[in-house]
């Protein structure tokens, strides 16, 4: 792990890193309406949980990245669980391009339509794969003040 001694630095990560931070608690928080049966086709619990932790990770990384903690075991395990879920997700995304009527609003996962959730699902993993390399990128720069 490495840690951030330039104060000045600090506080405008701290800034972008809180709220990123209280940003991924929000976008964990809004997936437990993937369990709601009215909007979902046959909603699954543990996916809901599964994108709960997702985005939840992302905001414990922003959090310890506040205290100048980068801990790159947890980076790289991200990034490569990242990378499955964009994999997994893309034939969705890519269907709903093919389509003709790309959309990601105002249409509910169903049988008929899963391109629709899916699409959600890549942003939503490319967005974590974002923030990674931002806090990626913020390790490298502490690295560079402590030398």
């Amino acid at each position: 792990m490495v840690r951030e001694s330039n104060p000045m630095n600090q506080r405008i990560f701290n800034v972008l890193n809180g709220f990123g931070a209280i940003s991924f608690v929000i976008f964990a928080w809004l997936q437990h309406e993937d369990n709601n049966a009215e909007i979902y086709f046959n909603p699954s619990l543990v996916d809901v949980w599964m994108w709960m932790m997702f985005y939840g990770l992302v905001a414990l990384l922003f959090g310890l990245a506040m205290k100048g903690l980068f801990p790159k075991l947890l980076y790289l395990l991200f990034a490569f669980f990242c990378s499955y879920q964009l994999s997994v997700t893309i034939p969705g995304f890519m269907a709903n391009l093919a389509s003709g009527s790309f959309s990601i609003t105002n249409h509910s996962m169903s049988p008929i339509n899963p391109q629709v959730e899916l699409t959600r699902e890549f942003f939503g993993a490319l967005i974590a794969l974002a923030a990674v390399g931002f806090l990626w990128w913020q390790r490298g720069q502490a690295r560079k003040i402590l030398n």
